[in-house]
């Protein structure tokens, strides 16, 4: 009865969890409320907070030019294309939540403006060294869903009155709270208001140099969700209106679409490393971990000695049952075990074959042993010798023994 108690509950449980998961799904789907979280930006994702719906319809905006997609660290791709270094009157589109750069990257995409091209940034949170450069400042505060309708709103004089495009669910995105008046115009606002009002700026075009660099701070506008609500197509018409109307090239990036860069060229330390109480954390957990491993690596077990390694007796052992057969006085039987022993040698240290000992392994040994021919031809001789007669003398045999000790002893 408990276990049918029991699978009934986990049964309960399951489908409590599917009509809440089917729940959520629909309240999405009814209140369309998409977060910053969702959305990719990235020109393949069709879904709600891709960008595929802007991709396309920029080669229309700008007659055709096809658009060229970067997936590369700007710093990289200006220094290797030719077009973006030199080149005037190209198009750069860059669209991502939070915008992370390194001192490189905003000092080449700088003059890749100030050369005469336009430089178009949709970001919530440009980057610091971005923002510090082109004198502006951004809101931090992230106001999320408090105003749960996207709206962007055109203030150019000479549009037509229907300028201000909206879409309920995304997020309201920030707004500028100061910039140079002298190089700087306002060609939008957003849904935040400031005490008297007034709408507060978020889209603006900074002259710099020959070019102008564009930061808009609603990207969720260029998303597809945004795009297909209504007329809302016509909110990208008007927001690339600003820029050139026959760019040399257009170039779309993707590489900032994530926090630290797809491919591994971003490199987090480059962004931790540029705060100074984070940056002395990070050195200040190396010192410690080098103190660690100084004082906690040492050795803590004795020391256990080397064991000795084994001799070889062999030489030994040929000698003292050489002192055997010696006193008996049977030199050939003796002499016959040092030319068994000393041919064993030979195969087994220089793998030589000893059938046939002639002028060719003579050759051969002295090479391999570093023996003189003399020398190992002297022992071949003996072995010759002592083969064929019937009686060894004491001298002969001791000469015989002197020459092949000596072999050994230079040969080990």
């Amino acid at each position: 009865m408990k276990s049918k108690l029991s699978i009934i509950i986990v049964v309960l449980v399951i489908v409590c969890i599917i009509l809440l998961l089917v729940a959520g799904t629909r309240s999405l789907e009814n209140n369309e409320v998409i977060d910053l979280t969702q959305q990719s930006f990235s020109y393949k994702d069709k879904k709600r907070g891709g960008c595929y719906v802007a991709f396309q319809c920029l080669p229309h905006l700008y007659n055709q030019e096809p658009v060229k997609v970067v997936t590369k660290p700007f710093s990289l791709t200006y220094r290797k294309n030719t077009n973006l270094l030199r080149g005037t009157g190209n198009l750069y589109l860059l669209v991502t939540k939070k915008l992370y750069t390194t001192e490189q990257d905003v000092t080449d995409m700088l003059r890749f403006a100030a050369n005469g091209n336009q430089l178009f940034l949709a970001t919530t949170a440009p980057d610091s060294i971005l923002q510090s450069r082109l004198s502006v400042k951004v809101d931090t505060l992230d106001h999320g869903f408090i105003a749960s309708t996207s709206v962007e709103h055109y203030v150019n004089p000479h549009l037509a009155p229907d300028t201000v495009f909206s879409r309920g669910g995304i997020a309201a995105g920030r707004y500028f709270t100061s910039y140079d008046t002298s190089v700087t115009t306002i060609l939008g606002t957003g849904r935040i208001k400031d005490s008297t009002g007034r709408r507060m700026p978020n889209f603006i075009r900074i002259t710099y140099g020959r070019g102008a660099v564009f930061l808009l701070l609603n990207p969720s506008s260029l998303t597809n969700v945004f795009l297909l609500e209504k007329q809302n197509i016509a909110s990208l018409e008007k927001q690339l209106a600003y820029t050139y109307n026959n760019p040399n090239a257009v170039y779309w990036d993707e590489y900032y679409k994530y926090l630290n860069g797809p491919r591994g060229d971003f490199s987090e330390w480059q962004v931790l490393m540029r705060y100074p109480a984070m940056r002395w954390a990070l050195w200040l957990v190396l010192a410690l971990l080098l103190l660690y491993v100084l004082f906690e690596g040492k050795r803590r077990q004795r020391i256990i000695p080397d064991k000795e390694v084994l001799t070889n007796n062999s030489l030994e052992f040929v000698e003292t049952l050489g002192q055997l057969y010696y006193q008996q006085g049977n030199n050939r039987n003796l002499a016959q075990k040092m030319v068994l022993h000393w041919t064993e040698y030979i195969r087994s240290r220089f793998y030589l074959n000893t059938s046939y000992l002639n002028q060719a392994f003579i050759d051969t040994l002295a090479r391999k042993s570093g023996m003189p021919v003399a020398a190992v031809r002297d022992i071949v001789d003996s072995i010759h010798h002592i083969q064929l007669e019937d009686h060894i003398s004491d001298a002969y045999l001791e000469q015989f023994y002197k020459n092949i000790h000596q072999f050994y002893l230079n040969t080990k």
